[in-house]
């Protein structure tokens, strides 16, 4: 009776013992695979280099994407009856910010570009596509100077300020006080025709702008309405690195200011191009209208990253080199030499009657 009381005590120990050990290994199960799956981490492959050119054409081929930075009520500003928001439209023209800032290579500038534009024909996006389209631009976005006018806080967020128009900026005294003020904290503004029309046009640039010497040229009210192309032009000025043609129909026909230096002349023999030194700072004038109603084409963009590059003295960018183009011999008092061509005296062009507002 003993023995098979003893046999039967074993029995049990050992099935105890038994059940134990399988219970231990299934909860070792879950702490194993963890193992495993940490150890695979840890000896996973490193990040590929970004396709450098994949990314280009994705930035040239993306399509426009729009993004309100305020949110106010929208108002009926456009002919064609869309919905804007007044004050702050912002058009965002890149495909993904964060990819195209990690294809930039380190010490190469990067471009933020503001478009401040007063135009009842419509939004300047071909304009906006020809910065695009230039190296290291991040974005370009339009602001509408008709019905609002951009602060400080909104002009800083920007390297580069792109003024233009063809009705009147809805302060232009405001306009130009606050692009002063930009200037002088570092900013670089590239004044485009129609914006020297004045003295006193609320088409053109005044304030502060006017009456403390950031106009690279004396405004008047004539205006050009022919065909014309680039003409004379200093191709060792990194201003016009790359630039080959710069065609429009229209233009301011203005004459630089005695401070300032003239670039570049249209086909015409009018001034084109010129910049202006203010104190530390140095401001960039454009004379052609490169809106809507233009007929343009070429490499205005250019001509903008080029200011950006130039003025902030961007590690990377490329040596002016002399190209085919005609070019004047430089003088000590102008970088171009002015050529007398008979032509007619132009009158002034007819602005669209700007539309209310609210």
């Amino acid at each position: 009776m003993k023995k098979q009381t003893d046999s039967t005590i074993k029995a049990h120990l050992v099935r105890g013992v038994f059940y134990l050990l399988l219970l231990v290994a299934v909860c070792a199960i879950p702490f194993a695979l963890a193992q495993r799956n940490a150890s695979k981490r840890s000896v996973a492959k490193p990040a590929a280099n970004p396709n450098l050119s994949a990314i280009a054409k994705l930035r040239q081929t993306a399509p426009p994407l729009t993004r309100a930075i305020s949110a106010p009520a929208a108002t009926n500003i456009s002919k064609t009856g869309q919905l804007q928001l007044p004050h702050y439209i912002v058009t965002r023209a890149s495909a993904d910010e964060r990819v195209l800032n990690a294809a930039i290579p380190g010490g190469v500038c990067q471009f933020h570009v503001l478009i401040v534009y007063a135009d009842s024909e419509g939004l300047p996006t071909q304009l906006q596509s020809e910065i695009q389209a230039e190296p290291n631009v991040v974005a370009v976005d339009l602001f509408d100077g008709s019905v609002g006018i951009p602060t400080q806080g909104q002009l800083q967020q920007y390297e580069i300020v792109v003024p233009f128009g063809d009705t009147m900026f809805l302060d232009a005294d405001t306009l130009g006080n606050n692009l002063a003020d930009y200037v002088d904290g570092g900013g670089i503004v590239v004044q485009y025709g129609f914006a020297h029309a004045g003295p006193g046009d609320p088409a053109g640039i005044n304030g502060r702008w006017l009456t403390d010497g950031y106009n690279p040229y004396d405004y008047s009210e004539n205006l050009e309405t022919n065909p014309f192309s680039l003409g004379a032009f200093n191709a060792g000025h990194p201003l016009m690195v790359g630039v080959a043609t710069l065609n429009s129909d229209f233009a301011n026909v203005v004459t630089p200011n005695a401070a300032a230096t003239e670039v570049a002349q249209n086909s015409l023999g009018e001034s084109l191009v010129a910049y202006r030194p203010v104190d530390t700072h140095t401001t960039v004038g454009v004379t052609a209208y490169v809106g809507t109603a233009a007929i343009q084409s070429g490499d205005w963009g250019k001509v903008i990253v080029n200011a950006g590059n130039w003025l902030r003295g961007c590690q990377g960018s490329p040596t002016p080199t002399p190209t085919a183009t005609p070019t004047a011999t430089p003088s000590p008092t102008s970088s171009v030499t002015p050529t007398a061509i008979p032509r007619a005296t132009p009158t002034p062009r007819p602005r669209p009657t700007p539309h209310p507002r609210p």
